[in-house]
């Protein structure tokens, strides 16, 4: 009688679960969320000018850029930290921080939390610094789009080189940027307040800072 003979199982391999957010990452949602909570609950706090108020004192006012004189010394400056902590309102937030979270967990894993970080504030900036430049007599300016961006460009770049050096297909990441731009290019048709001066000034500096992080291995 012929005895069964044991067949290996073999685990399929599965893709790498994205990491957890980094803690500064925590604290940027939390305090968005926490500023948003804020000024929406306001007005039944009878503090209805709350959000003006945010805004005036938080948000980007491309005249204040080289010899503005703001509502308290150093606006012209503090804006560019503080613009992308305030949003519009509940549904402009939930979108940035889904965005935010999404893109956060993925890109943490290639580049690791300092570079992100880093990356992060780099795109603010140069978003604010893009909106100034096209728009310098516009204002105000409002949200975490343009660093957002900044992330999803330093993912692309990454990845494009990434992909190069394994000789893997570059067409799923073609789909994925010509995904981002066109939900840009809808959302700006049909939202013309979105300030895509931001978006492109983020998304630039996020890509050429993912190209450098590529070509630049972590220690």
């Amino acid at each position: 009688m012929d005895r069964p003979v044991a067949i290996p199982r073999v685990a399929a391999a599965r893709r790498p679960e994205p990491a957890a957010l980094p803690l500064w990452l925590r604290a940027v949602i939390i305090a968005c969320c926490m500023i948003e909570a804020f000024c929406f609950a306001a007005p039944m706090l009878g503090l209805g000018s709350a959000r003006t108020a945010s805004v005036m004192l938080g948000g980007f006012w491309a005249p204040l850029v080289g010899d503005g004189v703001g509502l308290y010394p150093g606006q012209g400056v503090a804006m560019f930290l503080t613009y992308g902590l305030l949003h519009s309102g509940p549904l402009h937030l939930a979108m940035n921080m889904i965005s935010l979270a999404a893109v956060g967990r993925e890109l943490v894993r290639m580049i690791g939390s300092a570079r992100m970080a880093l990356t992060y504030l780099l795109s603010q900036i140069a978003a604010g610094m893009a909106f100034a430049w096209m728009e310098p007599d516009a204002g105000p300016m409002v949200g975490a789009s343009g660093a957002v961006f900044g992330l999803a460009g330093a993912l692309v770049g990454y990845a494009a080189i990434t992909l190069r050096r394994r000789h893997r297909p570059m067409s799923p990441l073609v789909r994925a940027v010509a995904l981002i731009l066109g939900l840009n290019v809808a959302l700006t048709l049909l939202m013309p307040s979105i300030a895509w001066q931001a978006h492109l000034g983020g998304g630039v500096a996020g890509l050429v800072l993912g190209l450098i992080f590529a070509l630049i291995p972590r220690r």
